[in-house]
């Protein structure tokens, strides 16, 4: 069931609200990113898990972007009951070419005999689901360079981290506001383009309707200057009016 957003990119919590008591006999679970991949901090998080709890449904927390969280806040503590912790971008793990998809899962007391096991540690039959990976505690290859990377950070190391991308995002936003229109942002008073948290998105259709140049032709040209070339046309994959579009970076 998909939920509404507010102009700012924040869930319509009277959405959600309407929602759950809509198929509250049925309702399982969300997922949230947080902050979301419109690079938004939602500030009724706390809101919003109570509220499906309310309904008996479980909160599953995207930890896609923990590299705003580590260090500052953690899921559990929004109402959180599962988070995935990807180590790709937070953790010092390539991102993109379809994997290494790998990281911790971490749930609340109750929902630990539902984890999934391996033979060569035993399990309940009658609750964990067995194997989901070959290796008991996954890709061994990867695993270790985040494992040196956060001993080597160490905890002040690691929130400096999270404070940087919170700051850095904000720049890069504060600085291109003027030029470009940032498609979400948070309302924070004295902060030019609002506010945002690990990424903001950049409508920049403008700039190809006045001169043919898209959204991957930027992407390209800051490869060749040797910039990490942005996501594109993700989460924002259309048109307001429905048409298809990939002008946003």
């Amino acid at each position: 069931v998909v939920t509404k957003c507010d102009k700012e990119g924040n869930i319509d919590l009277a959405d959600l609200k309407a929602k759950c008591e809509q198929h509250s006999a049925n309702l399982a679970a969300i997922m949230i990113t947080y902050p979301s991949t419109y690079g938004v901090f939602d500030t009724q998080v706390k809101e919003i898990c109570a509220l499906v709890r309310s309904h008996g449904g479980r909160v599953y927390v995207d930890g896609a972007n923990m590299n705003a969280l580590v260090g500052v806040a953690a899921p559990g503590e929004f109402g959180g009951d599962v988070s995935h912790l990807n180590l790709h971008k937070t953790f010092c793990i390539p991102h993109g070419g379809g994997g290494p998809g790998v990281g911790p899962v971490c749930v609340v007391a109750d929902l630990v005999p539902f984890l999934p096991t391996h033979r060569s540690a035993g399990y309940d039959s009658k609750t964990a689901i067995g194997a989901v990976s070959a290796a008991p505690l996954g890709n061994a290859a990867v695993l270790p360079i985040s494992w040196m990377y956060c001993r080597m950070m160490a905890a002040d190391g690691l929130q400096a981290a999270t404070e940087v991308a919170i700051l850095s995002a904000n720049y890069v936003a504060a600085r291109l506001a003027d030029a470009y229109d940032i498609h979400f942002s948070g309302n924070i008073e004295g902060i030019k383009g609002g506010g945002v948290a690990h990424e903001c998105i950049l409508d920049i259709r403008p700039l190809k309707d006045a001169t043919g140049v898209g959204a991957e032709d930027v992407a390209k040209r800051l490869i060749d200057y040797g910039f990490h070339a942005p996501t594109l046309s993700f989460p924002v994959a259309r048109h307001l009016d429905g048409g298809a579009d990939r002008e946003r970076v």
